[in-house]
């Protein structure tokens, strides 16, 4: 082709198509025709037939190639039924459903359950920090789902298949044509691209998935997102995580912004009513287009989930003894073992049940001190004060001994470290250990420990010693730096809740000269003084999930250290702790990915960023006695799968009295009736 360009571009220009001054010389790469060629030569030989020849034959070649070829990016691309970086997926291509799910599960009846949050926004979006109606994650679907009994397995939801290239740098999905919004429009992959690309454009978005080099869409059921760094677990999981949303709805409208006009979705539930800071009551799409997908098979059961406001959690407990609500989750262990004493519960119509909630590893709550700011960028203060918290005082008086505090960042999975470092851990930290305490090569890690009762003096006298170190003094009762410069130290809350826990340290705190407080904010400004960094030490909730590196980065990266929005609240910045994260991530085998997690748990425990409050146990649940639910004697759980999982139980329900859950909106494979009843006001 480049012979019969040169040919006639000599043409051309030789023949006035062109500047005079344009007049090329052309030497053609054959012998006989060497030197300059002449228009005469090449009509005597049939020179200019066979250039023009040759260039048709050669477009008409990439026409068909542009019109029938595959695109480059999808030559390669295997797609599975779903995918799993490091371990063996537990169901195959053709499993019919979860074996923790009931495929047979009747649809029908009505759920109600209780919140503490008001019904004042339907949006759940990147960078929206009001809190989103409960229940709205019914509303959507996404493109990928996590098998609950499986550590890092995921299976197509939208996506009916999954493709990942070998250098981890690409992942393909292919979509389910049968997708639809309620609306009845088509989802497609423009709706994938315009959801991730938004998400781009947020600051959560920065944070979560800046790791999205670029988006490319193959067609309306293809799309492949190439990764500006290896695919991770933690990565994999966004896309289990993410809402897909609709791009013609959403055309001229901000997805961020709080709205009270229920947003279009294509999940299993609608919203069908509320009332502000009052309820909200879900219905189910009859026509749901996802109902039978292996992967949603002994799903979204109930007819109708309602959620009732009630802003102190005594009334609602109180209202759950009424048979006002139908279950509530008791995170408070005083409740757990004495509010529910009542003839119900002995007649087996109200029980309590644990459920599994294996997802959930290491502390559920941590005093979090901010290593921004001096003085708890020492390291030795930040030890004294983890020193000082007596932790078993506070678990008899508050919680009949019934917590644990966690000696993890891990604990309760087999990523948590204990005893001293084996040789996969030392492989892993030794290239460090001038750049991390030592103690994490030579001592076993273990909380304070007291009897639980009186002051632990053994702990406080070793804190004292810690601050003297540190530079600390006692001066006529004060806790005083070289400048007599007391210690002090605020905790910011928004939950008068807390002070049963910081009151009793902040006493002990007292003790050794530091004077420390509380300052009760309402929620937007411990937001706005969080994002500005703007406080000594906080309690926050602690959600490390399995496998650790789901949400390492978030609470624990530099990278998330200054971010306005971040989990790592205590503003951890270590360059080690940064390189085992992301070895952590770029396990390919769970034997690497344990060796990576037990070597960060060392460093990160040794460093002392947070007072572990307590760990995360099962889920405790009381319910009045119903329903029904697959997964009792099921022990692969990772976690509960109430309320998705479970079914209404006709024959039971009928022995709790003034139970009206079978009067509900229907579709018609429901077995019950089609009363919609008045929802409640919220208390």
């Amino acid at each position: 082709m480049l012979f019969s360009i040169l040919v006639l571009v000599y043409i051309i220009t030789n023949r006035g198509y062109c500047s005079p001054s344009l007049k090329w010389s052309v030497t053609l790469p054959i012998s006989r025709y060497q030197g300059r060629v002449t228009l005469k030569k090449l009509f005597q030989t049939g020179w200019l037939v066979l250039a023009l020849s040759g260039l048709l034959l050669q477009a008409a070649l990439l026409l068909a190639q542009f019109l029938f070829a595959e695109p480059a990016n999808a030559r390669d691309l295997n797609y599975q039924h779903g995918f799993s970086l490091f371990n063996e997926q537990r169901y195959p291509a053709d499993f019919s459903h979860f074996n923790y799910l009931n495929p047979d599960a009747p649809k029908g009846g009505r759920l109600v359950l209780s919140t503490g949050e008001d019904i004042n926004n339907f949006s759940d979006e990147w960078d929206n920090t009001i809190e989103v109606a409960p229940g709205m994650s019914m509303t959507y679907d996404h493109l990928l789902i996590r098998a609950d009994d499986e550590l890092s397995g995921y299976y197509g939801k939208l996506a009916e298949g999954v493709a990942v290239t070998d250098d981890l740098h690409t992942i393909a999905f292919r979509l389910r044509p049968e997708a639809r919004w309620h609306d009845g429009k088509p989802l497609t992959a423009h709706d994938v691209h315009y959801t991730y690309s938004y998400a781009k454009t947020t600051v959560d978005g920065t944070l979560f998935i800046d790791w999205i080099d670029s988006i490319e869409v193959l067609g309306d059921y293809e799309i492949v997102f190439h990764l500006a760094e290896k695919l991770t677990t933690s990565n994999l999981a966004l896309f289990g995580y993410v809402q897909i949303l609709p791009a013609h709805y959403w055309q001229g409208k901000n997805p961020s912004k709080a709205t009270m006009v229920p947003p279009l979705g294509s999940g299993p539930y609608r919203v069908a009513d509320f009332a502000q800071g009052r309820f909200v009551r879900y219905e189910r799409v009859c026509d749901y287009w996802g109902r039978d997908l292996p992967v949603n098979r002994g799903r979204s059961n109930f007819d109708e989930i309602r959620f009732d406001v009630y802003r102190d959690g005594t009334v609602a407990r109180e209202a759950l003894r009424k048979s006002l609500f139908d279950a509530y989750v008791e995170s408070d262990l005083r409740h757990w073992t004495s509010s529910y004493n009542i003839p119900a519960r002995d007649e087996g119509l109200l029980l309590m049940t644990e459920a599994a909630n294996g997802i959930f590893i290491g502390p559920q709550a941590v005093i979090a001190f901010n290593s921004r700011k001096a003085p708890f960028n020492n390291l030795l203060v930040r030890e004294a004060l983890v020193t000082a918290m007596d932790y078993d005082w506070l678990n008899r008086v508050l919680n009949h001994g019934l917590f644990e505090q966690p000696n993890s960042y891990f604990a309760n999975s087999v990523f948590a470290s204990s005893g001293l470092p084996e040789a996969a851990e030392l492989e892993v930290l030794e290239p460090y250990r001038d750049q991390i305490p030592s103690r994490v090569f030579t001592d076993t890690y273990n909380n304070p420990q007291s009897s639980g009762f009186g002051r632990n003096r053994e702990a406080l006298l070793k804190a004292r010693a810690l601050l003297a170190k540190a530079g600390w003094k006692l001066d006529d009762g004060k806790l005083v730096n070289k400048d007599n410069e007391q210690f002090r130290i605020e905790f910011l809350s928004s939950s008068a809740t807390q002070k049963r826990i910081l009151l009793p340290y902040i006493d002990a705190l007292n003790i050794l000269g530091i004077d420390a407080w509380i300052r009760l904010v309402e929620t937007a400004q411990l937001i706005n003084r969080r994002r500005e960094y703007d406080f000594d030490a906080m309690i926050q909730g602690y959600q490390m999930m399995v496998p650790p590196d789901l949400m390492g980065n978030y609470f624990l990266h530099s990278s998330a250290a200054n971010s306005p929005v971040t989990g790592n609240v205590a503003g951890v910045a270590d360059p080690v702790v940064d390189f085992l994260l992301e070895k952590l991530g770029a396990a390919t085998t769970l034997e690497q990915m344990i060796a990576s997690s037990r070597a960060l748990d060392r460093v990160l425990l040794w460093s002392f960023y947070h007072v572990p409050l307590h760990a995360f146990s099962n889920q405790r649940i009381v319910h009045w006695n119903k329903f029904g639910r697959a997964d009792l004697d099921y022990k692969h759980m990772n976690q509960s799968v109430f309320p998705v999982g479970w079914w209404y139980d006709e024959q039971k329900r009928t022995r709790i009295p003034g139970d009206v859950s079978a009067d509900t909106h229907s579709c018609p494979d429901s077995l019950t009736s089609s009363v919609v009843q008045e929802s409640p006001t919220g208390l």
